[in-house]
């Protein structure tokens, strides 16, 4: 059972990152998420901060004038952060509610960073670090007029801040006792464990965002590159993907048969039926091609109503029997076009061989003669073009 529920998790996650991409999410949405991680940071500031000053060991550490005020502020933050995460289930239809409100979440979750940053020191390793991935990560995220509109005065707030600590204008780190900012700091294990414990959850945030963003980004660019190559409406290689086949078997100079397939009297279907039966005819009649091919021959689109099939290491004879085996496939399979009518499909097919020194484009042309000879002579037939070579012999 156990091992059920890891398998099951492991898969929800896998679906996760190679489904639900983040970078594609309305902004509302990453604004929940942004406020989610910020109300998950400071529990765990509050809960550092609790632990330390409740521990006889540790609470000489922290400032005992500053922590019930303090302590207050970390609650009210966290509510305010609740309180904002509640507010979109409730206006996420409201059209102001989704302009305005990415502005206020990634404005106020950046405001609270600085304040913490502040009260354990405007230039500490933690804030400093932590600045660098979030302002990374909401790059990545966010539209850029977002993160400009917003990160632009929390930076300026923090070089104010940065400039008053350092003119002693206002007081550095204040979380922190007197004892331990007039230590050597990198030698004091608690504020060693504090960087490191304030800071952690932020750096593992950013790197699991980014991991999960960079796959997601892989995962669309082979998306985007699969549809390129795709006719989105029967499903199989279009007329670029072909070309690219084409040139790379002839670079690897594989033989092979080619085969142009013609739908016979495909506008009256259109015409009868309607459009949305004409596609349905080319849909099934692309599924009728698809069961009829070997796992190296390759299927596609070639232009409205004409397909075309590559047959890798295919002679002549074996492909004009292929092309046969199709074309009566494709006469014997009624096509369902409404509840009422089902129709019969002809095709008209022009075969053709690569030979030596014959270019791709010569190979088609020779199986669109033999196709045009087929529907001159007929149609709902195979052709190939040595058929025509033998009619029409060439001159000396």
């Amino acid at each position: 059972m156990k091992f059920h529920w890891l398998n099951l998790t492991h898969l929800k996650i896998q679906r996760f990152m190679s489904e639900s991409v983040i970078v594609n999410w309305s902004n509302v949405s990453k604004g929940v998420l942004i406020l989610v991680l910020g109300a998950l940071d400071h529990i765990l500031w509050l809960a550092w901060y609790w632990f330390g000053y409740t521990h006889d060991v540790l609470h000489h550490w922290l400032s005992k004038s500053y922590f019930a005020g303090h302590l207050r502020y970390l609650i009210v933050v966290i509510t305010v952060f609740i309180i904002l995460i509640l507010s979109c289930f409730l206006f996420k239809n409201n059209k102001f509610f989704q302009k305005y409100f990415p502005y206020v979440a990634v404005l106020y979750f950046g405001l609270t960073f600085i304040k913490g940053g502040y009260t354990i020191g405007i230039i500490s390793p933690a804030t400093i670090a932590g600045y660098i991935s979030l302002i990374s990560v909401g790059l990545v995220l966010f539209e850029r007029r977002i993160i400009y509109f917003t990160f632009i005065p929390i930076t300026i707030f923090l070089l104010i801040a940065i400039y008053l600590s350092a003119t002693e204008r206002i007081d550095y780190a204040p979380i922190f006792s007197e004892e331990l900012k007039f230590s050597v700091l990198y030698k004091n294990d608690f504020w060693v464990s504090s960087m490191l414990f304030l800071y952690v959850p932020i750096f593992f945030a950013s790197i699991v965002l980014f991991e999960i963003l960079l796959i997601q980004w892989k995962n669309r660019e082979k998306l985007f590159n699969e549809m390129s190559l795709i006719d989105p409406l029967t499903g199989i290689f279009n007329r670029r993907s072909i070309a690219n086949h084409l040139k790379c078997i002839q670079e690897k100079n594989i033989h092979y048969s080619l085969i142009l397939i013609d739908l016979d009297y495909f506008k009256n279907i259109n015409d009868t039926y309607g459009h949305d039966a004409g596609d349905n005819v080319l849909k099934n009649v692309a599924n009728i091609l698809s069961q009829n091919l070997r796992e190296k021959d390759l299927l596609g689109r070639f232009g409205g109503e004409e397909f075309i099939l590559i047959l890798n290491e295919t002679n002549l004879t074996q492909a004009v029997a292929i092309a046969e085996c199709c074309r009566q496939n494709l006469q014997k399979k009624p096509i369902v076009i409404n509840r009422l009518h089902s129709i019969q499909v002809s095709a008209s097919f022009g075969v053709a061989e690569s030979l030596e020194d014959l270019s791709n484009e010569i190979v088609i042309h020779r199986a669109d003669q033999a196709l045009y000879f087929a529907k001159a002579n007929g149609r709902n037939q195979v052709r190939y073009y040595q058929e025509l070579e033998q009619r029409h012999p060439p001159h000396n």
